[in-house]
């Protein structure tokens, strides 16, 4: 008798992003920006006097804490990853119980449903509008009627680019007191809508932040959490110790040090798509689609 594969993954399909070396790439949303000369300089002589031959921080104290700095948050609340899809994981998988509620948005990262079948819990999804836009009310509602357990969205959406005001996601937050809220700030360093720094003062709240997008990183795989002291404690007991490579932390908190080098890398994106945004608004024909307001 030959081994049979359980029917949680049986019938699960690789995720096969898109490859080739192009001069422009945009399927990934990654950083056409990237580390300046003198940055790269000060990482690799960090790496020349490292001691890769032990294990890492296994709490990444040094890239957390820059981190926190340039966010303005404590460096306490703070939990590193493997990439913000290692938390999202760990996340669905040791908060919640088998057979469990979770909640997503239709419009939305599509990992998030996928890390929730693997945890074994009930994944509902909430119908965005018509134009793809958050009703806040409905997903109150649909949360706390269904007994939701974890929702997880990110603002502003991926892929949609739409987002809710920070003061309506906190209204998500404190209208569903039962349910572990996490909000995947992944794009916010380009919309002015933050909640990273109230995250901690909630304690059904996780805010997460990736590396790859305005960070400019999404080869070294970093992500952080950040929430309040007891779930940041509970995150630290539930995954892997030495789960951020040193290599991953040097880079990071070289990143990191440099926060004018960030804030620059920062609006130069905004500025080109904000160029892009108008020159295809002035294309005409039936041969370019694309959305505006």
């Amino acid at each position: 008798m030959s081994y049979i594969l359980c029917e949680k993954i049986r019938n699960l399909k690789p995720y096969e992003p898109g490859t080739g070396d192009y001069a422009i790439r945009l399927d990934a949303n990654e950083s056409f920006v990237r580390v300046s000369d003198s940055t790269m300089n000060g990482i690799l002589e960090r790496l020349r006097d490292d001691a890769l031959n032990r294990y890492p921080d296994p709490n990444a104290s040094e890239a957390c804490s820059l981190f926190a700095e340039y966010y303005g948050v404590g460096a306490e609340f703070v939990t590193a990853g493997n990439g913000s899809d290692e938390l999202l994981s760990v996340i669905t998988q040791a908060f919640l119980m088998r057979g469990e509620t979770m909640t997503v948005m239709g419009d939305d990262f599509s990992m998030y449903g996928f890390y929730g079948s693997l945890a074994e819990v009930n994944v509902d999804v909430v119908s965005n509008r018509e134009d793809s836009s958050i009703d806040v009310d409905a997903l109150i509602e649909r949360v706390n009627s269904t007994g939701s357990r974890l929702l997880l969205f990110s603002n502003p959406c991926n892929p949609t680019g739409l987002g809710i005001s920070a003061e309506e996601a906190l209204r998500v937050v404190d209208s569903c007191p039962d349910c572990l809220v996490v909000v995947d700030e992944a794009y916010m360093d380009f919309w002015n809508q933050p909640l990273i720094r109230v995250a901690p003062t909630r304690d059904n709240m996780i805010v997460l932040k990736t590396c790859s997008k305005a960070l400019r990183l999404a080869g070294i795989r970093c992500g952080f959490a950040v929430a309040g002291r007891v779930i940041t404690d509970a995150l630290h007991a539930v995954k892997s110790p030495y789960n951020v490579s040193r290599l991953t932390q040097i880079f990071a908190a070289e990143i990191f040090a440099h926060p004018d080098e960030l804030d620059d890398a920062i609006r130069v994106i905004l500025e080109q798509r904000d160029r892009l945004g108008s020159e295809l608004r002035r294309l005409e024909g039936r041969g370019v689609f694309t959305m505006s307001d």
